[in-house]
């Protein structure tokens, strides 16, 4: 009996019946793969400036948060401090209106006038002219340009 070829669809005419003694087809080599070479490890090297920016970043971060920090504080002390303020200013008028009720300004005035101190419009006004002796300038270009300097960055 004839061997049965390795491929199924054969693209030839067979006339008949007559069957063709197939030869076993000839053994071939396998092809040699290239073979795969490890990938090459890349080294990323990390520039020196990037590191130091990421430094001063985190440097600048860690500062944001205390300051932000100290300003909470600061705003929890100022909060503090005005309750303080209002609480002695309703003290200082509980005081006030208590020392008023303490005195009487009629007799304070009668005792005065009985020393011998006279009323506000009984005595004598006085006017005295004073002249301010206007010192002259005398700036230099130097000093001049000092001061505008000073008046710059004040």
């Amino acid at each position: 009996m004839s061997k049965r070829p390795d491929v199924q669809y054969i693209n030839s005419y067979v006339s008949g019946t007559m069957a063709y003694k197939m030869e076993a087809a000839p053994v071939q080599k396998k092809a040699r793969l290239p073979k795969l070479k490890k990938p090459k490890t890349e080294l990323v090297r990390i520039h020196p400036a990037a590191l130091l920016g990421i430094a001063v970043a985190a440097v600048l971060l860690v500062m944001l948060a205390v300051g932000v920090f100290q300003l909470v504080q600061e705003n929890k002390e100022a909060a503090r401090l005005q309750a303080y303020v209002q609480e002695l200013q309703q003290e200082n008028a509980q005081l006030q209106q208590k020392y008023s009720e303490g005195y009487d300004e009629e007799e304070i005035r009668e005792i005065a006038l009985a020393m011998g101190m006279i009323p506000k419009e009984d005595a004598r006004q006085v006017a005295v002219p004073v002249m301010v002796a206007q010192k002259p300038n005398e700036t230099s270009v130097w000093s001049d340009f000092c001061a505008f300097l000073a008046g710059l960055f004040a």
